[in-house]
């Protein structure tokens, strides 16, 4: 019994032993860029730690081998990307925009044509079976939301903020010895539009940290004195999301909810509007 547990032992330290602690210089990407990538190809007993721009391994000579042939493709000089994010999309729009994502094959039978803003008409020569479809442009419809774009390197984080000052009346009511005096003014508010992206591409594939906000004024139901003068409504959603290259991914809806009343001298009605709002993204390389 003594013996098989001295061999184990040795089996182990030689085991141990058998691994390279290797330390890789880095020339484009940070070791704390690459670890998340690199850290699920080693086994449970090895180790991949770095900082800044050095890289250490304590692995196995085949997974130091796999991971060096892994570098050559991770590191390299990072990319500029073009990021579009499309706000308060609503949900006919989002289904027509991440529908139309994709590419058209055309063969030697096939052909298209182009017609202004209408978008791209597909089909077959005559004397085939027929089949059309009709692409539409999707110009128009980036154009009638909030848009926004901008360029960031590949690994890097971005912030973009745009508001904008909207001057909303305020009514106070002031009871006085000499009786109720009204006093209006006006307050200024600032209503943003924003979000944080960090893009990482794996191939066609890209990864995206986001967070976006998207401020805007809604009428003030609550029974106070400022009743019917708006409010400011923040929306924020962070998520980690994948898609393709070129392509529209939905970040996921921020639900809407929306009160409307309506009064007249004999009758007063209510109605509640319920809505779905979508925060859409494009990631698309910048062309050199």
């Amino acid at each position: 019994m003594l013996w098989m547990i001295a061999l184990l032992s040795v089996t182990g330290a030689l085991a141990a032993n058998a691994y390279e602690l290797e330390i890789i210089s880095l020339k484009h990407r940070s070791a704390e860029e690459l670890l998340p990538i690199i850290r699920p190809l080693l086994a449970d007993d090895e180790m991949a730690s770095g900082m800044n721009y050095q890289l250490i391994l304590r692995a196995s000579p085949r997974n130091v081998a796999q991971i060096r042939r892994l570098l050559d493709s991770l590191d390299t000089l990072p990319r500029r990307l073009t990021v579009t994010v499309m706000q308060d999309v609503d949900s006919e729009t989002t289904a027509r925009l991440t529908e139309l994502s994709g590419s058209v094959s055309l063969g030697h039978r096939a052909r298209f044509g182009v017609s202004g803003n209408n978008g791209v008409n597909v089909g077959l020569m005559p004397g085939q079976d027929s089949v059309n479809a009709r692409i539409i442009s999707t110009r128009s419809l980036e154009n009638d939301h909030k848009t926004q774009q901008l360029q960031v390197t590949e690994g890097n984080r971005a912030r973009v903020v745009s508001g904008q000052n909207v001057a909303v009346p305020q009514r106070q009511v002031v009871q006085t010895p000499w009786g109720t005096q009204v006093i209006d003014t006006t307050e200024y508010r600032e209503v943003a539009s924003g979000f944080y992206v960090l893009p990482r591409l794996n191939g066609e594939q890209v990864t995206l940290e986001i967070s976006t906000q998207n401020d805007s004024l809604v009428p003030n139901q609550n029974n106070n004195p400022a009743n019917g003068y708006p409010v400011t409504r923040i929306q924020k959603t962070s998520s980690i999301v994948s898609g393709r290259l070129g392509e529209w991914i939905n970040l996921g809806g921020l639900g809407q909810q929306s009160n409307q009343a309506h009064s007249t001298l004999s009758s007063r009605s209510t109605s509640r509007l319920d809505e779905q709002r979508n925060v859409l993204i494009k990631v698309e390389l910048t062309p050199t």
